[in-house]
């Protein structure tokens, strides 16, 4: 996942012609349609990025030839530093520059930005929360096999499976992640550590004279922590289990990314409602 950054930061490094500081929100997704093993990334990227001058710098265009080049040679160069260098490993890696001469396939996704980016969110949300295959589409189960169907991508047509029990839940129990791992994440100006900071700075910077579609600039503000969790695990994380009153939020802290909120040092992140 932290391939996206780097190679995303190269490509509108070579379509910009700077060193640009920009933001992603990265979500991984194991699944395809079928409920097979799928591994891919759905990335949102800000339409644009900061100089070392603190200027807005606006991509409108990213050539698909660049970018399909670009995470080729970042992945499969993560590939080679992180597996054994074995005759079967070495072999794969020349066959996918061989076979992928024009690089790895990489969707952008054309038209308008969706108002707030609402659209997109929800869809993505949909794979975060939801298991590989909602209850509705399994068919029947007689005992041995289990049918269901999904929607092919290309064909746009709805196609019907029939797999053994066994087959199926090993499909579905792939898709769980390792404790721990975390499914969305920020990078850049939206990672959780700047993103406050950086958010009053881009609303500072950005061109008063916005693109066709002025909704790709919004910035939106993000939820406090206490109404977050509230919505997320529907408890109020300051109300005490003992006596029920409402505690102050001093700090969160993180053993990788360090104090991610910080009462004494910054009173903007305290919020008691």
């Amino acid at each position: 996942m932290a391939l996206a950054q780097n190679c995303l930061k190269d490509v509108f490094r070579t379509t910009s012609g700077v060193d640009l500081d920009i933001g992603l929100a990265v979500v991984m997704q194991t699944t395809g349609r079928p409920g097979t093993y799928n591994p891919h990334l759905h990335i949102l990227v800000s339409s644009g990025g900061i100089t070392d001058k603190n200027q807005w710098r606006r991509i409108s265009y990213i050539p698909y030839s660049v970018l399909h080049r670009k995470w080729q040679f970042y992945l499969m160069g993560f590939l080679k530093e992180q597996l054994p260098g074995t005759r079967e490993v070495k072999r794969d890696i020349n066959r996918g520059w061989k076979d992928f001469p024009n690089g790895f396939v990489a969707n952008v996704q054309p038209g308008d930005v969706p108002p707030g980016g609402k659209g997109i969110a929800k869809y993505l949300a949909k794979y975060v929360v939801s298991p590989p295959i909602s209850v509705r589409r399994i068919e029947s189960y007689n005992g041995e096999f289990v049918r269901y169907w999904y929607r092919d991508h290309k064909t746009r047509t709805v196609q019907h499976e029939t797999v053994s029990a066994d087959k199926f839940i090993g499909r579905m129990v792939q898709h769980i992640l390792p404790k721990g791992f975390q499914r969305i994440r920020y990078y850049g100006f939206h990672s959780n550590p700047r993103y406050e900071q950086m958010r009053n700075l881009i609303q500072l910077i950005l061109p008063v004279n916005c693109p066709d579609d002025p909704r790709g600039f919004r910035v939106l503000p993000r939820k406090k922590f206490r109404k977050l969790f509230k919505e997320s695990y529907g408890k109020d994380p300051l109300k005490c289990s003992n006596c029920g009153n409402i505690m102050e939020l001093e700090s969160i802290w993180h053993p990788l990314y360090g104090f991610i909120i910080d009462v004494i040092h910054d009173n903007e992140y305290f919020d008691t409602g």
